[in-house]
């Protein structure tokens, strides 16, 4: 039987097309290319996939709408639709299917907006010692005693370049007879690792490209560089594909263990993800994806396996083992890569299960092995990496602080898009509010309402927004909000109290975005997931205070340090020892992809970095459930406060100085 087909309509973007019967709106969306954001990747969890069913005859379209072309809500959709007290035809994308035509409106606040990505290189000094390099030859006219074109080609490299032991690449061997022809004799050779002949050109032709990527599980960017000189020609970058199938790893992981086929989709999303930012990089400075002779690749632990299509379902379950944590050379068209055909891709290794490539990077880059001073590096995320250490000793933990810092969980969260509110401060006095949006230059106080069109709050927003309720008393330390407060900005949602940012003159939802109770308690969740592993990593250190604190990654390079430290993110330290390096995973991909020795000096980061676990399950509750506390209930480690001052005798002064780490802000 020819399965049944509906037609479906998506506004505001006038996708449209048939679908089969039975397939969720959100998947219809999918296959359409209408941006419907679904954080928590179609699983019914996170209520971002909120849209409209239309009802009526629509005969521009051609389509006849209502509320019973679509199946009818589970209870676990009717509740999140309940609480979000949205109207009888709103409907959860993912649980919505399809049983007739549809015209279906998205929300502003569910639309995929194209997200501002930081990742931006930052100044380098990088000693320039590429795996790639060329060499023009001078070949004689050809004689008996040759043998052969290639042995020529190697005789030739030996003679002139001082290279013995060359060998071909088979893609460069079927090109070699043409280019010696078009030559006349005189060739530019492609040489990998000084021994293989990866491609050959007629003539004396200019030094390849190098390509650096960073796969985040939000955004990627690539950086490409010059490998003569070693120059960052360009930037660019984009939102990772894989967020329609989930925002965090773990919703990657279901995604591609589950769904048939769900494993390659994800793979062939982030190579063809690349391959557009290639081909952009190279457009943009006159030169051809062919010329692109190398690639180093960076990512979290799934990113990487999903990049390599290997299966990541050992890293969703105990003891969280990747397949292989081994850097890895591989030939960039058997991923798929579309530059030059003999091209390789090496990808930096891993740490541990939950500690990627990406945090090998930023070893590269701020380089704390090489360092006295104690520093802890945290690159926040919805899986955060965090490190400890100095010349002596590194270690490693992952904190799963969720997706609540992209935006997800959080009523009016959303990424970082315009529209967005990334900006917040409360007047102590008046409890007034003022914000700034992503695409505006002044805050709110300097624009007429209807100039802000603001959409949503983002991570840096969420954030600054808890900071400034605690500080101007709006919440407890336990982050309730205080009740007794008389102003109108405090309002209820749902019978539970709420506090309001964003008037709804002031925003593109004609209702007010808002800061509820929940969401303080999302932030609370993440916040504390960062500082018990950033805690947890300087008890097994030994020290009661960190010298220096690094926030990595395009997320880290946006948050207000002092906000986060007000909340308790981040454990206390002199806020001028307290710096934001942005996205030092790539900058270490970029570092590793002109300088070889870099590499081998990645591979043995990864090893002697040792990667740390909470010791006792009851331990480590313990201590998250004091760092729910804003910033925190008390020193979560007393006992190594108590053993440090028996093995080093600390002066009671002292012992004042560390209580006062403590003492809420």
């Amino acid at each position: 039987m020819k399965p049944i087909h509906h037609k479906i309509v998506f506004q505001p973007s006038g996708r449209a097309g048939t679908v089969p019967a039975g397939i969720s709106v959100l998947e219809a969306a999918r296959r359409l290319g209408a941006g419907i954001e679904a954080t928590c990747g179609g699983q019914g969890t996170c209520g971002k996939c909120v849209v409209y069913i239309e009802s009526g005859t629509f005969s521009k379209y051609d389509v006849i709408s209502n509320l019973d072309h679509v199946s009818p809500p589970h209870e676990a959709e009717r509740r999140i639709l309940e609480h979000r007290a949205l109207p009888a035809y709103a409907r959860l994308a993912c649980m919505a299917r399809v049983t007739g035509d549809l015209l279906v409106t998205v929300p502003p606040e569910s639309q995929s907006q194209k997200q501002v990505v930081r990742k931006s290189a930052n100044h380098r000094n990088i000693a320039l010692d590429p795996a790639v390099r060329i060499v023009t030859l001078h070949l004689s006219v050809p004689n008996r005693e040759d043998g052969s074109d290639r042995e020529r080609v190697l005789a030739a490299l030996a003679q002139q370049a001082g290279v013995t032991g060359g060998v071909f690449d088979y893609r460069a061997l079927r090109a070699l007879p043409d280019a010696l022809r078009a030559g006349e004799g005189e060739i530019t050779a492609t040489l990998w690792n000084e021994k293989v002949v990866i491609h050959v050109q007629p003539g004396d032709e200019s030094w390849p490209l190098g390509l650096a990527v960073d796969i985040g599980s939000t955004t990627l960017a690539a950086y490409l560089c010059d490998l003569r000189t070693g120059a960052l020609l360009t930037t660019v970058s984009a939102m990772n594909p894989q967020v329609t199938y989930g925002d965090d790893i773990m919703s990657r992981i279901s995604y591609a263990i589950t769904q048939p086929g769900g494993r390659s989709r994800l793979h062939t999303l982030v190579v063809a993800a690349i391959n557009e930012l290639a081909r952009q990089a190279v457009e943009g400075v006159g030169r051809a994806v062919e010329d692109v002779a190398d690639l180093t690749l960076v990512g979290n632990s799934v990113m990487h396996h999903l990049l390599l299509d290997l299966d990541p379902g050992s890293l969703g379950q105990l003891p969280f083992l990747p397949v292989i944590r081994d850097a890895i050379d591989v030939r960039a068209s058997d991923l798929g890569l579309q530059v030059n055909p003999g091209a390789r891709a090496h990808v930096l290794p891993l740490e541990a299960g939950f500690v990627g490539a990406d945090n090998v990077g930023v070893l590269l880059a701020e380089q704390p092995h090489r360092q006295d001073a104690v520093t802890l590096i945290i690159d926040v995320g919805t899986n955060g990496e965090i490190v400890l250490g100095n010349r002596q000793r590194l270690l490693c933990t992952s904190a799963a602080t969720g997706p609540a810092l992209e935006g997800a969980q959080i009523t009016h969260g959303m990424r970082a898009a315009p529209g967005a509110i990334e900006r917040v401060r409360i007047d102590p006095e008046t409890l007034e509010a003022r914000f700034k949006v992503i695409g505006q230059a002044s805050w709110s106080d300097a624009l007429p309402p209807e100039q802000l069109q603001a959409r949503g709050i983002c991570g840096s927003g969420i954030i600054e927004a808890v900071a400034e309720l605690l500080t101007a008393g709006i919440i407890s330390e336990s982050g309730r909000f205080n009740k007794a407060l008389a102003t109108p900005r405090l309002i209820r949602v749902n019978g539970r109290p709420a506090y309001v940012i964003a008037e709804a003159a002031q925003t593109a939802l004609e209702s007010p975005i808002v800061i509820t109770q929940s969401d303080v308690r999302a932030i609370q969740l993440a916040k504390a997931a960062i500082y018990v592993g950033a805690r947890f990593l300087m008890q097994e250190f030994g020290v009661a205070a960190v010298d220096r604190i690094v926030l990595a990654g395009a997320f880290g390079s946006v948050i207000d340090k002092e906000r986060a430290m007000i909340i308790g993110m981040i454990p206390d330290c002199d806020l001028d020892q307290v710096i934001s390096v942005g996205n030092a995973a790539g900058d270490g991909a970029r570092i590793a992809l002109l300088n070889r020795e870099k590499r081998r000096e990645a591979v043995h980061l990864a090893r002697w970095t040792q990667h740390v676990t909470p010791s006792a399950e009851g331990e480590f509750q313990e201590q998250f459930v004091a760092a729910l506390a804003l910033p925190h209930a008390y020193d979560p480690f007393p006992h190594l406060a108590a053993a440090l001052r028996r093995s080093k005798a600390m002066p009671a002064a002292s012992e004042e100085a560390e209580g006062a780490e403590c003492v809420p802000h």
